[in-house]
């Protein structure tokens, strides 16, 4: 058995107890005025020959013809500026004022510090300007003495890059976000120097990233996190919430594409580089005696593991591109003796896209595997079969069987309290955004793709039965890449029972789902829950404590996280955040209920919140604008107890591709004068409950 052991290289006393000093990395770690100040502090410590970035600005958009047309090396006019980067030089007018794409005002605008996570430049809220753009970045790098930098970069889609002045990178590709696309070492004068990014746009994302960080041990740099947050919390959430970073060792490339725990409760998670590893250590608070014990490997891309117990052993089941292993450690040493090929009877031809999501069980024993599309000329496409299906696979027997299609790119398979299958879409060709859909036999979710493997189907045949969204997450607003599903029963991680956490791959958050049946069929809404996570969340499990794990990737899909891949646990503090916690249909409104008393009078006044309602277009263009917007009156909000309120609204709507009801509570109250922690949820409404009914 191979153990790939973390060292401990600091003894570390009780935090709060403050009795004696924490040293991280040799050096004492001391509470300063801020956080800022804190890890500032820490970092020149740790790394005295660091130099100094600048805030970066951003400059956007101007029109772009497209790859294949040579049109980013298109000479602009915040390009006359670069005589004036060289080395100590002053620098572009931040003031100037630019004619843009379709005759719109660019002016530079502040966006901070961008360094090591993705900074994106489609926010326009219009496609003509978010496609076929160009926008700049530009940013300061101050060195105390002449000094080599080493970076890394990529973009989404083509980038030109200059330091001081001089060409660097000159890439017009159409491609996703690598952010280690490009390895450069940068020749630093002592003083100013200026850095000027060019990134170009097609379709879809619209980014840069530039990873700046001196490399840092993975202990260290979770220890120095775990103290920071204890001190300066990064977000609200973390008062209620703790995401606890566990350290990864710098020999193991942690992209998550798997995540379960053992039976004994440790993590086991598989990588999308074909490894498969046991955790110990993880629940260790800070978690600094960490060991990562590889159990498989040479999996092809698994992105998805079980564990189960079969006659009196232990199973670890992966979904690898072409098919369902199972994993069993015959001889109790650790290590995975034998890998059984359960089932293969999907296709795959090679196409990059095809990627296969796997496995999760229900009830029955069934095996659940999704299976996306493959991606060719924009569109999605089903060249061997059963791509953008479902299926499920019986174990003992292996045979595959065939449910539901019109799937797109279904990251994240669950079970409902009901029985019911769900899982989890990404926005793009036919999927306005992402989205919650059940998988029932013979229903089709709409990409049309895989229809050619749909028994009873002629090509020109008209399309079957078009299945709607159970959940509509609005694009940006909940997240840009939904991933998993984690159904929680009982109560130890808050008061969720029998609602659904589902991961975001890109904003690096997790989101809270409360499902109901309204007339037959499953709906509800959507709520954001914990943000600010080290990098994408691809998979989410319960751990032994009822504390939740957190698999993170970004490779290919790109993230705003700090990190490439990790593995968090988020841990309840103890106090209740003033939250709504269900959502629910009602006869002319909702009916809401919250996790603490509410003050009357807020919750009483209609003041208190807004409500708009819109839809989404189902297009073969990758995505879709919100639709149909409307603003909805709330006539009346009657408190009914101590914890509950029913809102009368004008103008609900239902039908067509469902409408997403968005709720803002801005001015309601708890019974000690507190807001909520997260003002804002997401009805998708297909179903409307009948005024005359009772409810």
């Amino acid at each position: 058995m191979r153990l790939i052991p973390i060292i401990v290289v600091a003894a570390l006393a009780s935090h709060a107890a403050a009795q004696q000093a924490v040293v991280i990395g040799g050096v004492e770690y001391r509470k300063m005025d801020s956080r800022a100040a804190t890890e500032a502090r820490m970092m020149s410590l740790l790394f005295p020959d660091s130099v100094t970035w600048g805030d970066w600005h951003m400059l956007a958009p101007f029109p772009y013809a497209g790859h294949g047309k040579d049109d980013l090396r298109t000479v602009l006019a915040p390009e006359s500026d670069l005589a004036k980067m060289a080395a100590g030089g002053p620098g572009p007018d931040l003031g100037a004022v630019y004619r843009g794409k379709l005759g719109t005002d660019a002016e530079w605008k502040s966006v901070g510090d961008i360094s090591n996570h993705s900074c994106q430049f489609n926010n326009f809220g219009d496609p003509q300007l978010d496609n076929n753009a160009v926008g700049y970045l530009y940013t300061t790098v101050t060195a105390t003495k002449d000094t080599a930098l080493d970076v890394t970069m990529g973009s989404d889609d083509g980038l030109r890059f200059w330091l001081n002045g001089m060409l660097l990178v000159d890439a017009d590709v159409p491609r996703g976000l690598d952010p280690e696309a490009h390895h450069l070492r940068l020749h630093l004068r002592a003083g100013v120097n200026h850095v000027l990014a060019k990134v170009s746009q097609g379709a879809g994302g619209w980014e840069y990233q530039i990873n700046t960080r001196a490399p840092m041990d993975p202990l260290v740099d979770a220890q120095l996190r775990y103290y920071l947050d204890l001190d300066f919390p990064a977000t609200p959430e973390d008062e209620y919430y703790r995401a606890i970073t566990i350290p990864v060792p710098e020999d193991v490339v942690l992209e998550v594409g798997g995540l379960d725990v053992m039976p004994d409760g440790r993590p086991a998670v598989c990588t999308r580089r074909g490894d498969v590893f046991i955790v110990d250590g993880a629940y260790d608070d800070p978690p600094v005696a960490v060991r990562f014990n590889r159990f498989a490997s040479g999996l092809h891309e698994p992105l998805g593991l079980a564990v189960r117990q079969e006659d009196g052993h232990t199973s670890v089941y992966c979904v690898q591109r072409g098919e369902l292993t199972r994993l069993v450690d015959e001889t109790g040493d650790g290590v995975a003796d034998r890998y059984d090929s359960v089932s293969s009877g999907w296709g795959v031809s090679g196409n990059y896209h095809e990627f296969a999501f796997g496995p999760k069980f229900d009830a029955a024993g069934r095996a659940w595997v999704t299976l996306n599309v493959g991606f060719c000329d924009a569109l999605g496409k089903s060249v061997v079969p059963y791509r953008g299906w479902a299926v499920t696979v019986d174990t003992a027997t292996g045979r595959m069987t065939p449910i539901c299609g019109g799937l797109r790119s279904p990251n994240g398979i669950g079970q409902w309290t009901d029985g019911s299958v769900f899982y989890l879409d990404n926005q793009g060709d036919y999927v306005g955004t992402n989205r919650m859909m059940l998988m029932a036999p013979g229903e089709w979710a709409g990409h049309p793709s895989g229809l050619r493997w749909r028994p009873g189907y002629n090509e020109g045949d008209p399309d079957p039965q078009r299945q709607r969204a159970t959940i509509w997450f609005p694009y940006k607003k909940m997240g840009q890449s939904a991933a998993d599903f984690l159904l929680q029963n009982g109560d130890r991680f808050g008061p969720w029972d029998g609602q659904v956490f589902v991961g975001d791959q890109t904003l690096c958050s997790v989101m809270r789902v409360d499902l109901e049946v309204v007339d037959g069929f499953h709906q509800g809404v959507c709520f954001p829950f914990r943000s600010g996570l080290d990098c994408g969340v691809n998979r989410l499990a319960w751990g032994r404590d009822g504390s939740m794990f957190v698999g993170q990737t970004d490779r290919g899909w790109g993230s705003i996280g700090r990190l490439r891949y990790g593995l968090q646990r988020i841990v309840p503090t103890g106090k209740q955040a003033f939250e709504v916690r269900t959502m629910k249909a009602a006869a002319g409104g909702f009916t809401l209920t919250f996790t603490k008393d509410v003050d009357p009078a807020t919750a009483a006044d209609p003041a208190s919140y807004a409500m708009s309602s819109y839809t989404y277009e189902y297009h073969a263009t990758y995505g879709s604008p919100e639709m149909e917007g409307r603003r909805l009156s709330i006539s009346s909000a009657e408190v009914a107890d101590a914890r509950t309120v029913r809102l009368h609204v004008e103008g609900l709507r239902s039908g067509g591709e469902g409408y997403v009801h968005e709720l803002t509570l801005t001015g309601v109250r708890d019974a000690a004068g507190s807001p909520l922690l997260h003002p804002v949820a997401y009805y998708t409404m297909q179903k409307a409950v009948p005024v005359t009914a009772a409810r």
